[in-house]
């Protein structure tokens, strides 16, 4: 019985651990003015845009395009660099015309639509289907670490200019969150985080 109640005890603590967290799961940014941009806000709870709108639009393009047979009647070379024009909407961001919410949220949509039309492009290659699956996978292997790398050197871009300087002990986005964990009587993690991070840079 007692091991029983350890457990049960464990997944509790896990439960509240990942609710403390859970804007964050759903914004993928801290609680920061400096990332209002990157997020939606529907009722109560913030989205990160690029997650949230961009990886839906690709697999629902996805399912209707097949779903529908829209791509059979055009050639496979065409639906790639369609796809890659839509793509290159990417660049959008490097110019900070993205910072306008609305053009942003436009620009994951036509970026999820190129993806979907890249996807069909690889399948209607006029090769074995091993080998189209193989192409698939490197390429958008390829696109979704170079997003995110890009993704994450924004990050680290945006909280090196801040005040607090990756202190997330201190730092006001992750506010919320130590508020959260404090109130289920769980450790800091957000400053375990920090000291992990301060001790890595110093070995």
């Amino acid at each position: 019985m007692k091991g029983k109640e350890k457990k049960r005890s464990k997944l509790s603590e896990t439960f509240l651990v990942l609710k403390s967290f859970g804007s964050f799961f759903l914004s993928h940014h801290p609680e920061c003015e400096r990332f209002k941009g990157h997020a939606i806000k529907l009722g109560k709870y913030e989205f990160c845009i690029g997650c949230f709108i961009g990886y839906p639009t690709s697999f629902i393009s996805i399912i209707i395009l097949g779903v529908f047979k829209l791509t059979e009647s055009i050639p496979s070379n065409y639906l790639i660099i369609f796809g890659i024009l839509f793509m290159l909407t990417f660049f959008l961001s490097l110019t900070g015309a993205t910072k306008i919410k609305v053009i942003k949220i436009i620009q994951k949509i036509f970026i999820g639509f190129g993806s979907a039309l890249i996807y069909w492009g690889i399948f209607s290659l006029d090769f074995s289907d091993s080998t189209n699956f193989i192409i698939f996978i490197l390429v958008f292997s390829t696109i979704i670490t170079f997003l995110n790398t890009y993704h994450a050197y924004g990050l680290y871009k945006t909280c090196k200019k801040c005040e607090f300087q990756f202190k997330w002990g201190q730092c006001s986005g992750f506010e919320a969150i130590r508020n959260k964990l404090k109130k289920y009587d769980l450790p800091d993690l957000i400053v375990d985080i920090e000291f992990r991070s301060k001790s890595r840079k110093e070995n």
